[in-house]
């Protein structure tokens, strides 16, 4: 058998019967895995959603959070509400300042010698 010549073309048509069979065995073993994967990582990716879904709830209803919330809104407010007020007085207390200079009747200046 060994001293028996096999043609190339028969050898190359014989290779690609086992390549394409090979191929073929490969391809529905791999789409079965891909069907499992993807199916657990939708799996996953909802379960994630819902999770980040009803964490959020849980903080966002929580009393001490809401009521640590509405303290810290009230707090900014006052402070806003304070550093407005200093702001407002001192641009009134210059604009006064500035209108009582230019009422006030200057004094002409002598030239000295």
């Amino acid at each position: 058998m060994a001293d028996e010549k096999i043609s190339w073309g028969k050898l190359i048509i014989k290779d690609a019967v086992r390549a394409a069979t090979w191929s073929v065995v490969v391809l529905i073993v791999l789409s079965i895995f891909l069907l499992f994967v993807k199916q657990e990582v939708k799996q996953g990716i909802d379960f994630g959603a819902k999770r980040a879904v009803s964490e959020a709830v849980k903080y966002a209803t929580d009393p001490y959070l809401v009521g640590k919330g509405k303290q810290l809104v009230k707090e900014g407010i006052e402070y806003t509400v304070d550093k407005v007020g200093d702001r407002y007085q001192q641009i009134l207390l210059e604009t006064i300042r500035a209108t009582q200079t230019m009422q006030q009747p200057q004094a002409k200046q002598v030239p000295q010698p």
